[in-house]
């Protein structure tokens, strides 16, 4: 595989990365923790940790640091597939999907462990970016995080070594933080930060100001992604660059700019109760108001926190998580997605 064919292919793994977030963002109800609220001091918290934790990580020995990321990936993709196929089945195959990047990656078997690791790392991107989003993490919030990790990423990637450190560190791992092509004996990659925060401005452009600024933020993160790798292929860069550098402005620049021409930005329970227009073609509130009466008619019968699945404004199937749900649904007979909302309790 050539390089030019190397970068296609990483735009290509990017881009399904990112659409895969929004599919997951418009069908999966994510369970809410039971914790507040993102604040500004959190996001200040988050920048000094995910600075932090490299220089922490070259410390300490490398099967550490593979055993810490494996944990990570692992668990995320758990909590990802969860809503999706219900909590014991999300782990079997997050575990399973764990289990053979570590297995192929001991072994030697480099194009299976690419694929695995690259396929747990996607997962666990998704996850964690809807996960951030739908429990309330504002565009603000990502805007102010993306500001202060592009002179981060300056200093520690484009100027610095701290990033060519830590890859050569757990290079011999099973699980790396990179989203990574091979080909001909050379590799090209997407670290773990990048492809986050590529997948999560969209996602809280999305929610924040409807489906357009979402599209927007994608062509933004694309177009940056593309211009960084054109000038690695040709030559023009070189070594580590950081991507994160070019694109934090343009992600604080398109923030500013929805803020000013649509004002405040949805609150999550807004976006939940006024997004876009559902694929049944009601309008969201409309769709809203036939999932309140759904619960409201099996308030008598289901005890508060169940779970219902919910189609054609009428409950189909009821489970203790959005996952067992939906799989006591397709069990029912009905295929597809259904919408899933926990009993509302009594009052």
């Amino acid at each position: 595989m050539t390089p030019a064919a190397q970068a296609l292919t990483l735009v290509g793994a990017l881009c399904a990365t990112i659409a895969g977030s929004a599919l997951y963002l418009r069908h999966v109800t994510m369970p809410r923790p039971p914790v507040g609220r993102f604040t500004r001091s959190d996001i200040a918290v988050m920048f000094v940790v995910l600075s932090t934790l490299p220089l922490v990580y070259l410390h300490l020995p490398a099967t550490l640091v593979g055993v810490v990321f494996g944990t990570v990936f692992t668990l995320a993709c758990g909590v990802g597939l969860a809503p999706l196929t219900g909590g014991r089945t999300a782990a079997a195959l997050a575990v399973g999907l764990g289990g053979l990047v570590m297995a192929s990656g001991l072994a030697g078997w480099e194009p299976l462990h690419t694929v695995c690791g690259d396929l747990l790392l996607v997962l666990a991107v998704i996850a964690v970016g809807n996960m951030w989003v739908q429990t309330g993490m504002t565009a603000a919030q990502v805007a102010a995080l993306a500001a202060l990790l592009a002179p981060y990423d300056l200093l520690a990637t484009g100027l610095g070594s701290v990033t060519a450190d830590l890859v050569r560190h757990v290079a011999g791992t099973p699980f790396t933080p990179l989203l990574t092509i091979a080909g001909n004996g050379s590799t090209i990659a997407a670290g773990l930060g990048d492809c986050l925060m590529l997948t999560l401005w969209p996602l809280a452009a999305t929610k924040a100001y409807g489906r357009r600024a979402g599209a927007y933020a994608v062509a933004i993160g694309v177009t940056v992604v593309g211009a960084v790798l054109l000038g690695a292929v040709t030559g023009l860069l070189h070594g580590g660059v950081p991507l994160l550098t070019p694109l934090g402005p343009c992600i604080a620049a398109h923030y500013l700019y929805l803020r000013s021409r649509h004002g405040a930005e949805r609150r999550t329970r807004d976006w939940r109760g006024a997004a876009d227009p559902r694929p049944d073609g009601r309008p969201a509130t409309a769709w809203a108001g036939a999932l309140s009466t759904a619960a409201d008619a099996d308030r008598s019968t289901h005890p508060d926190g169940t779970w219902l699945a919910v189609e054609a404004g009428r409950v189909i199937a009821a489970g203790a998580s959005p996952g067992a749900a939906r799989r006591a649904a397709r069990e029912a007979g009905h295929p597809g997605l259904p919408d899933v909302l926990a009993v509302p309790p009594r009052t």
